[in-house]
């Protein structure tokens, strides 16, 4: 990794500053909250309890949800015996990062963007792409998300979602059985071989980006309601 790339080096180990920069603007229209935390730490699932505790307090509001999974390379430029290898979904050359910082300027900026056809990994993505925003609120969530500085500029709240590495081991060969197709030995294979070389690596430097840590060893309503609250006084006084 290389600042010259956009890509953070690890911080040392003591931060040398206090984060009291969230309430403040950084420029734009749209607040922009960035929910870090490690492979399988519930980042979806809090996101998307903090949008419906807002819509349930404020109709009006119309968070945009970008998930940082939909920007994953496709490998679509390697020949395709070269591509299983090459493949990663736990170091920072799995993102399109320009096509994600693009999306998050433009949305910040209050205009609309266009979003991503599903597909990634391997596979080529779809011809469905379509215009999301403006919005006044964006909720962007994703295992490395604070490892690239311009997207980490972009943010204006850093949340990390704090949960023990056993804990998502299990969610995580939970989740690639029963949503993902794979058998547990291919699961544990994956795991294996891309997983746990990269991902405790990120995680743990990117909890010290954070502006908020919360525990996320188990649902947290509390935690949800209280950054909802936060969110609704800022964009009240924005």
């Amino acid at each position: 990794m290389s600042e010259a790339d956009g890509l953070l080096p690890p911080p040392p180990s003591v931060r040398g500053e206090v984060r009291e920069t969230w309430t403040r603007p950084r420029g734009g229209t749209a607040l922009v909250v960035g929910i870090c935390g490690g492979t399988s730490s519930g980042k979806t699932t809090f996101a998307r309890a903090l949008i419906e505790t807002l819509r349930a307090s404020d109709p009006s509001l119309a968070p945009v949800l970008i998930r940082q999974d939909e920007y994953f390379q496709d490998y679509l430029h390697l020949p395709e015996d070269a591509r299983p290898a090459a493949r990663t979904a736990n170091r920072p050359d799995a993102i399109a990062w320009p096509a994600l910082r693009e999306a998050l300027t433009l949305l910040k900026q209050g205009t609309s963007t266009p979003f991503p056809g599903r597909g990634t990994g391997l596979a080529q993505r779809a011809p469905d792409i379509r215009e999301i925003g403006p919005t006044r609120l964006v909720i962007v969530e994703g295992h490395l998300l604070f490892v690239d500085a311009p997207v980490q500029a972009l943010l204006d709240v850093k949340v990390f979602l704090d949960c023990d590495v056993e804990e998502r081991v299990l969610r995580r060969i939970k989740r690639d059985t029963t949503t993902s197709g794979r058998t547990i030995e291919q699961s544990l294979e994956w795991f294996l071989r891309d997983v746990q070389p990269n991902n405790q690596h990120y995680t743990d430097w990117q909890r010290r980006q954070a502006d908020i840590v919360i525990p996320h060893d188990r649902p947290n309503p509390v935690a949800t309601a209280v950054l909802a609250d936060a969110i609704r006084s800022r964009l009240m006084y924005a």
